[in-house]
């Protein structure tokens, strides 16, 4: 157990030095679709936003690590009892 919290730190540690660095630009995809004047149209809207600040895309960022992290803990400890 303490390996993967020591790796969580790391994924952390690593994900506010990195977000800073992160792209505004549209990705090849959106690019793409304003090119040629298509919109989006999303199928959901997600309950989250990556936030406008630094601060509020860490938070955002820890949030899906933990609840992706829980899930598949979860996951792997269900189908190893099984």
């Amino acid at each position: 157990m303490r390996t993967v919290i020591k790796g969580l730190i790391i994924i952390i540690i690593l994900l506010a030095i990195a977000l800073p660095f992160a792209s505004n630009n549209p990705d090849g995809l959106e690019a793409t679709m304003e090119k040629v004047g298509l919109e989006e149209h999303p199928v959901y809207k997600a309950p989250l936003d990556y936030g406008e600040t630094w601060g509020q895309s860490i938070a955002m960022g820890l949030i899906g690590i933990i609840l992706v992290f829980g899930v598949s803990y979860g996951l792997a400890k269900l189908i190893k009892e099984a």
